[in-house]
């Protein structure tokens, strides 16, 4: 193989593949970056036994081949230079690399073990564009379980219906779901199809892809995905079973309601949060009462008493929240103002658009005596 690369163009597919390297390597080919020439150019790609991603890259194409390099070494090197960079394998055994005046050679990996990566038979294909889907996970990403006892709370539920896409996840503590609204074709007798696709990839990927307009298409089998945006491709096995059924838990009536500023309750929640850290069950209180909301915190260090204006609905109530859940909901939301609704002071609060449905969101309250 012998090909010739702008420098900057590798950097930016090593920043695509390089999310498939595993902390933890169990067999050689997982700390590789396997490199194959194509008409389009040079193919990267990176898998560490599940999830595998490929990327294109422009290439001049000398002599055609392939070949596995240490990846985060091949990496380092390459951001080093700058420029036209070439590569050539040399007897399958090592790789020449050379920039200007720098030549340096790698030992390559054998490549036989590299797992071939078979195509997701479609069951369903989702297109939306990258800026919705960006916008969409990093608003509920937060909210996914990491205690792999819950594996099923691990993961991202995405629903496509006929006319939107809806993610949700919680993770036993709060819920989030934010909603996509784009047509689809659905299957005749079918109304939602449901996937749980793995919550810390689907970060990942939102974190690759660019404020853009160009579309990311997920196809997806009964137990498989691909995510396909510009040259990359990031494959993965589905999380496997049956979620937890959310829609049960989401109250359809309230006796308190209220409408507040965004901005105005985030820097309230955000200041409180400095004296709640300090004190040993970082707790807030909240007491909702006729056109005002007071925030208050209370530690050994200090205490910290916030009073905002509100649109009140209903009866006066006093709740408590965890500071971190609480502010994690209010920092995510992107409309001018918002709607909390609650029912009793030890029954979820759920916080959503004033109009519409974009997003919901909901978050347990803390028992506390009075």
């Amino acid at each position: 193989m012998k090909v010739a690369f702008n420098a900057s163009d590798f950097n930016h597919g090593m920043s695509m593949v390089s999310h498939a390297l595993p902390a933890r390597v169990i067999k050689s080919y997982q700390e590789g970056v396997f490199l194959e020439t194509m008409d389009e150019g040079l193919r990267l790609t990176v898998t560490d036994g599940e999830i595998a991603i490929k990327s294109i890259i422009p290439a001049e194409v000398a002599e055609d081949g392939s070949a596995l390099l240490p990846a985060r070494l091949l990496g380092e090197l390459v951001r080093n230079l700058d420029g036209n960079v070439e590569l050539e394998t040399q007897s399958n055994e090592s790789a020449l690399v050379k920039n200007h005046g720098s030549k340096t050679r790698l030992v390559l990996f054998s490549a036989d073990e590299f797992p071939d990566m078979a195509e997701v038979e479609a069951e369903s294909v989702t297109s939306i564009t990258q800026q919705q889907f960006k916008n969409a996970v990093r608003s509920i990403i937060f909210a996914i379980a990491t205690d792999e006892t819950r594996r099923i709370l691990t993961g991202c539920l995405m629903e496509t219906s006929a006319d939107e896409v809806r993610f949700t996840c919680l993770d036993g503590y709060r819920l989030a779901m934010q909603r996509v609204y784009c047509k689809h074709e659905m299957p005749s007798g079918v109304d939602v199809l449901s996937y749980i696709l793995p919550g810390a990839l689907v970060g990942n990927i939102s974190r690759m892809l660019p404020d853009s307009d160009a579309p990311i298409t997920l196809t997806l089998s009964k137990t498989h995905m691909m995510a396909e945006f510009g040259k990359t491709k990031v494959y993965s096995p589905l999380i496997l079973g049956e979620y937890i059924n959310y829609r049960q838990i989401l109250p359809t009536s309230w006796t308190t309601a209220i409408r507040v500023d965004r901005s105005t309750i985030s820097s309230a929640i955000q200041r409180a949060s400095l004296i709640a850290r300090e004190g040993s069950n970082n707790l807030l209180k909240l007491k909702i009462e006729d056109q005002a909301l007071t925030i208050s915190a209370l530690a050994d260090k200090g205490d910290a008493t916030e009073q905002i204006a509100i649109d009140f609905d209903g009866s006066p109530l006093n709740i408590a929240f965890n500071a971190n859940y609480l502010y994690d909901v209010i920092k995510n939301i992107d409309t001018q103002d918002l709607a909390m609704r609650f029912n009793t002071n030890v029954s979820p609060c759920v916080v959503c658009p004033v109009t519409g449905n974009q997003y919901t969101y909901l978050i347990l309250p803390v028992r506390v005596t009075d």
